[in-house]
């Protein structure tokens, strides 16, 4: 007769609510680890700009240190820079270049004090020997242009103060001006 229908077995709800925690479980597990790994690499980062920080600060210091004298040199400079410039006329030179040219020029030297004045006397005769030599060994179109003609003043300062025996230009000539620059 009429069976009455039983009705039909279904899952378990606790298998079913069982799988979304274990996917919630496994997303905050997940979470966690990606943020412990966030904290970890931020921490790492952190530590590494603070130890090259460090690092720069040591050497900015050492040489701090070490250089105490050139603070004092570059103290001394701006107090020279405060003075007017100190200059000393040179010889008129007259040369023949290479080629049969003839080369004539003034040429003044800025020092770095008055006292350097009696240094350029007391040495002008080799001074002089040396800048004919050097001006001498030049070709007209080394020193046709303006390039060439700073190239032969950074030339000149490295004779003269070759010749002066200076190691530094506080001890020699600091530039090499020409007066007069004739080539005929």
């Amino acid at each position: 007769m009429a069976e009455a229908k039983k009705p039909a077995p279904q899952a378990e709800p606790a298998d079913s609510g069982k799988g979304k925690k274990n996917t919630i479980l496994y997303i905050v597990i997940g979470l966690l680890v990606l943020a412990l790994v966030a904290v970890t690499v931020i921490g790492g980062i952190v530590y590494l700009n603070f130890q090259a920080e460090k690092a720069n600060g040591d050497t900015v210091a050492s040489a701090d240190h070490d250089g105490d004298k050139s603070k004092e040199k570059k103290e001394a400079k701006k107090e020279k820079s405060d003075e007017p410039p100190v200059f000393e006329k040179l010889d008129t030179f007259t040369v023949n270049l290479q080629g049969g040219t003839v080369l004539q020029t003034e040429i003044d030297v800025r020092l770095s004090s008055e006292k350097q004045k009696d240094v350029i006397k007391n040495f002008l005769p080799r001074i002089s020997s040396q800048v004919n030599l050097l001006l001498g060994s030049k070709k007209p179109e080394d020193i046709a242009t303006t390039e060439g003609k700073l190239k032969l003043m950074g030339e000149l300062k490295q004779s003269i103060n070759k010749a002066l025996g200076a190691k530094t230009d506080e001890e020699g000539v600091m530039e090499v001006d020409f007066k007069t620059f004739i080539v005929q």
